[in-house]
């Protein structure tokens, strides 16, 4: 069995323990049970939301093709993007994007371990831009990297710290998150770039207190493309507000998120007493004009949080439309038309037709 490892309170206490992005990247890509003391309860915020009952949209797996083949072996997929007829999945440890069909096929792999051009090292983000072109998170070689349509390298850019994701935003530029890593006032999680390398823009500062474990949590982000090049921001603990930036960087109006989004409360011990935080969400995605959000739910006894198995569809004032419960917990997911493609707790690639 190939489990994908750390849960959030493992992960955050890892990012403090090491005090860099990169650390904070491996943590948050390898999930085992946390080292520490933990409680995690169920709730939903004070007075919840007034309002009809969300739908329940029923999730049917599709079966996917047997493949012989190993590269269609997933050792670490750690983000995941698509087009609407192919899936691409980052796999860190392969160091390649495995590309698969919309049935689950497996078709190429694309790079392979190293440092030159073409080459990975633990890639940790993908997008799809128009015409096919491949955006790629080269996080240990502090850069992002271009593919064409056919697999091939196309160049690529510097970045001043390891990437963590990237998403597309239009033909003329790229976002690109980073992991915060408390060295400098001018730290931002987000920075735009046009396709050669130039910075367009950067945003959202990293939440700072006292407290170096409230902050890795807090500072854990998850993107999603909206209409026109704008992105939505949803912190996974902390914070039911999703941020919103346009393709300029200007930040637009938030989106509070629905009251009846579950969500699971930790509590760790801290330097300073308990720490508590508010799981919000872990792992989101857009489509359609609609955000969805996996909650997260407890690992190992209740003493840390993992992937869910239930995903909130919030519309685009935050009300709470639907409900979709999945066959397993899932640790990234997209949802391209009535299809969901996730990553489930083993790290194989699961297919869902969603009927609405």
């Amino acid at each position: 069995m190939r489990m994908m490892g750390r849960g959030l309170a493992a992960a955050a206490a890892a990012a403090v323990a090491a005090n860099m992005a990169v650390a904070v990247a491996l943590a948050a890509a390898t999930y085992a049970p946390a080292a520490m003391a933990a409680t995690v309860a169920m709730g939903t915020a004070a007075g919840g939301a007034a309002g009809q009952e969300p739908e329940r949209w029923r999730a049917v797996e599709v079966p996917r093709p047997a493949s012989l083949e190993d590269a269609a072996v997933l050792a670490r997929p750690a983000a995941m993007a698509g087009d609407g007829e192919r899936i691409y999945i980052a796999d860190a440890i392969d160091c390649a994007v495995k590309v698969f069909s919309r049935d689950g096929r497996f078709l190429r792999a694309i790079g392979r371990k190293g440092a030159g051009p073409g080459e990975l090292a633990m890639p940790s983000g993908v997008a799809v831009a128009a015409g096919g072109a491949v955006a790629v998170a080269d996080k240990l070689n502090f850069r992002v990297q271009w593919f064409g349509a056919d697999g091939a390298p196309r160049g690529g850019f510097k970045v001043p710290a390891a990437p963590d994701r990237v998403l597309v935003l239009g033909e003329d530029r790229l976002l690109v998150t980073f992991n915060a890593t408390g060295r400098g006032p001018d730290e931002r999680l987000l920075r735009a770039y046009d396709p050669r390398g130039r910075e367009l823009w950067t945003g959202l500062e990293p939440v700072r207190s006292a407290d170096p474990v409230l902050d890795a949590f807090r500072n854990m982000i998850a993107v999603c493309p909206g209409e026109d090049g704008d992105v939505f921001v949803v912190r996974r603990s902390g914070e039911r507000t999703i941020r919103r930036f346009s393709a300029a960087g200007r930040e637009l109006d938030p989106i509070a998120a629905d009251e009846r989004h579950a969500f699971r409360r930790l509590e760790l011990p801290g330097p300073r007493g308990v720490i508590r935080l508010d799981g919000f969400c872990w792992a989101a995605d857009r489509d359609g004009g609609l955000l969805y959000l996996a909650a997260p739910d407890a690992l190992d006894g209740g003493r840390d949080l993992g992937p869910g198995r239930t995903v909130s569809v919030l519309d685009e004032r935050g009300r709470l439309r639907a409900v979709i419960e999945l066959a397993c917990p899932v640790h990234r997911f997209i949802v391209r038309g009535c299809r969901l493609f996730a990553i489930d707790s083993e790290g194989e690639l699961r297919i869902f037709e969603v009927a609405r």
